[in-house]
């Protein structure tokens, strides 16, 4: 399959939340919540050891198990860096994308959307 979308990256969130994306006009940018996205790529800095990421396919923070599409786990200590680099087309997520932090200090994800 093949990507004919534009590949970006979602806003940087230091805490769990909502995957968004910024967008622009001639004289504002606004974050708005990304509802459809392939994931390609998902960046993260570790705060502490045990660093997890946990991405759901849903808008909301209930985090329902069911709906988990992405878990990653890395770092032995605080400051590390990660990328999980996604084969093909990446993740895709229909419904929108809430993430679930544990030690991370700063996330985002590159993708289409």
């Amino acid at each position: 399959m093949s990507i004919t979308s534009k590949v970006r990256q979602s806003v940087v969130l230091t805490a769990s939340g909502q995957i968004q994306k910024l967008i622009n006009t001639a004289s504002t940018s606004t974050a708005t919540n990304i509802t459809k996205a392939n994931i390609m790529n998902v960046f993260a800095q570790a705060s502490a050891a045990d660093a997890e990421i946990k991405i759901y396919n849903e808008i909301g923070n209930s985090a329902t198990a069911s709906k988990l599409i992405f878990h990653g786990k890395f770092a032995t200590a605080a400051n590390q860096v990660h990328e999980f680099k996604l084969p093909g087309a990446g993740i895709y997520a229909d419904t929108g994308m809430y993430v679930v932090l544990a030690n991370i200090d700063f996330f985002y994800v590159v993708g289409t959307f």
